[in-house]
């Protein structure tokens, strides 16, 4: 008898043992008894996630019982940033963290021994000017040049660093010489250094990017607009390659459950901004926009734009020569392609798990 079925063996003769004790109102039902032992047989899983509105699927996953239909008994915890999610992850208080793009090839590039299993979001992402800059110019005249001889702040390590780094380098602008580029470590401080009034405009990620369009700032460029990347992935479901190994029936079905949860975003829109409002101290109108407007909460692995990702980074010089990697070795296609699979085969007519299927057959290199 395993470890798990000994404690739910061990649970249930506690409970037959007190309800034989007493007869009186308080005794345990078998109800009561039953909902023990489903609850002791569920796999603890632990799961990082940032304070924005990207991470929606994880809310929806957890509150739609998702997880729990998969056998996960998961626990959600709020970080600041992904290298405090690394050190969760190394020293085992995560299962999973979302990763940005940008420091998921960083963090493997250092040596730590990363797999990114699946998508949780991309897009997302604008770059918000303050309406001076805009002023007099009609909107399908927008774009980069308005911004040459200003101050911008992009949040290093970002993946709209990246994004709008390699957009600015697209239009023939070079940062420091015809744009002034401050950075910042947070997009919480990006967002206030726009507000201030300090920079003419800042890269910002929801749900930070509508408040400041809301306060009368203009998006001049989405992320999605920027034609190197065709729509640029961000956080990826990323874990310790050995716990792959290890245990990879658990990551499926921590896959399957964020699949179900995609599936939800798409049908059940206000529901699922009420989900993510439990987890974000935000209105629910404003989640429901920012979830559904110039944003992807896909989970596939996207190998391909990874790569894609990866090669925009040594364009732009965020890697040297020496750190050359094979990123497609960190991105596991067979833990999504088993659980989608087996989706497709309880529900073979699904067509959302369908479209997913054609688009994997895709996003593989």
């Amino acid at each position: 008898m395993n470890k798990r079925n000994r404690l739910t063996a061990l649970l249930t003769l506690v409970l037959l043992a007190a309800t034989g004790c007493s007869n009186t109102a308080s005794s345990v039902s078998p109800a009561q008894t039953d909902a023990a032992a489903a609850q002791a047989s569920l796999t603890p899983f632990a799961i990082g996630h940032l304070p924005a509105t990207g991470h929606i699927l994880f809310f929806i996953a957890k509150e739609e019982g998702f997880f729990e239909q998969e056998g996960l008994d998961v626990s959600l915890q709020q970080f600041d940033n992904n290298t405090s999610e690394l050190a969760a992850l190394e020293s085992g208080k995560l299962d999973v963290a979302p990763i940005n793009a940008t420091n998921l090839v960083k963090f493997i590039g250092e040596g730590h021994e990363l797999t990114s299993i699946g998508g949780v979001m991309s897009d997302g992402h604008a770059l918000v000017v303050r309406p001076e800059v805009v002023e007099g110019v009609a909107p399908e005249e927008y774009s980069l040049e308005l911004l040459r001889g200003k101050k911008v702040v992009l949040q290093a390590g970002s993946t709209y660093d990246v994004e709008f780094r390699m957009a600015l380098k697209q239009a023939g602008l070079t940062p420091g010489v015809d744009v002034e580029v401050v950075s910042a470590d947070s997009g919480t401080s990006a967002y206030n250094a726009l507000k201030s009034g300090d920079v003419a405009g800042a890269a910002v990620y929801a749900p930070f990017r509508l408040k400041a369009i809301n306060e009368g700032n203009v998006a001049l460029m989405y992320c999605d607009e920027v034609e190197y990347f065709e729509h640029p992935i961000c956080c990826r479901s990323v874990t310790l390659s050995s716990n792959v190994k290890a245990d990879p029936d658990k990551y499926v079905a921590y896959t399957r459950a964020m699949i179900k949860a995609s599936e939800f975003l798409e049908n059940e829109h206000t529901k699922s901004a009420e989900d993510a409002a439990k987890y974000l101290d935000l209105d629910v109108e404003l989640l429901e926009e920012e979830t559904y407007f110039h944003s992807i909460n896909n989970p596939d692995p996207d190998e391909k734009k990874t790569v894609t990702f990866y090669n925009a980074m040594k364009e732009l010089g965020y890697l040297d020569d020496s750190s050359d990697i094979d990123i497609t070795l960190s991105v596991n296609n067979e833990i999504y392609e088993k659980a989608l699979d087996g989706l497709l085969s309880d529900d073979p007519d699904n067509s959302f798990y369908k479209g997913l299927k054609e688009y994997h057959e895709n996003a593989k290199v």
